[in-house]
């Protein structure tokens, strides 16, 4: 079957084209979801290291829910190629134009579809022919619309998202203890200096 027979998608918006200083309209302060919060969900690395946390104007009957990011939607990178189940402390952020929410109109579980999507050898090698672009690949909306995917029954998608999202999630607190130690013996040589 294709994505699009089950499940809605939204572009990310263009955000000068969002932002507005008219103070004849009501307006709500909205932060963008940054590459930043995309990949620390995913656990990358992540470069740049002053990010701009920037919040944008934005006149309130264009911010609807579907430019907004959730619990229950994944969050697609459009250069990168990833998804993202985002945690609630990314709720609610804004939806640039470098990303695509996809929503679930029947039984997927999003914690399996993600590791599906980011891991599964059939999804890469497809992601790998419709992705354009010489220098910077690009996933196209209607390219990602005709992704075909082979789903198992809903079950089996929860099980599997389950153990993807505990794989995850060891993998990040592995990450950490290994950064912990390394801040440990930098701290015991610093000491063993300081004694001599």
């Amino acid at each position: 079957m294709k994505l699009h027979e089950i499940a809605v998608f939204t572009q990310g918006a263009f955000t000068n084209r969002l932002e507005t200083l008219s103070s004849d309209v009501e307006t709500l302060k909205v932060k963008p979801l940054s590459l930043k919060e995309f990949n620390e969900t995913l656990g990358l690395a992540y470069r740049i290291s002053n990010e701009k946390n920037i919040e944008i104007t934005v006149q309130k009957e264009k911010l609807v829910p579907q430019l907004l990011t959730d619990t229950n939607s994944l969050i697609l990178h459009t250069h990168t190629q990833k998804v993202a189940l985002l945690p609630q402390k990314y709720s609610g952020l804004l939806l640039t134009n470098n990303f695509i929410k996809i929503q679930f109109t029947s039984n997927a579980d999003p914690a399996f579809f993600e590791w599906y999507f980011n891991e599964h050898p059939s999804i890469q090698k497809q992601l790998s022919v419709l992705s354009e672009g010489t220098v910077i690949s690009l996933l196209k909306l209607s390219h990602l619309k005709d992704l075909e995917i082979d789903l198992p029954p809903i079950q089996k998608q929860i099980i599997i998202g389950k153990i993807a999202q505990l794989k995850k999630r060891k993998e990040l607190l592995m990450a950490e203890k290994a950064e912990l130690q390394q801040l440990y013996i930098q701290q015991k040589l610093i000491q063993s200096i300081a004694l001599n």
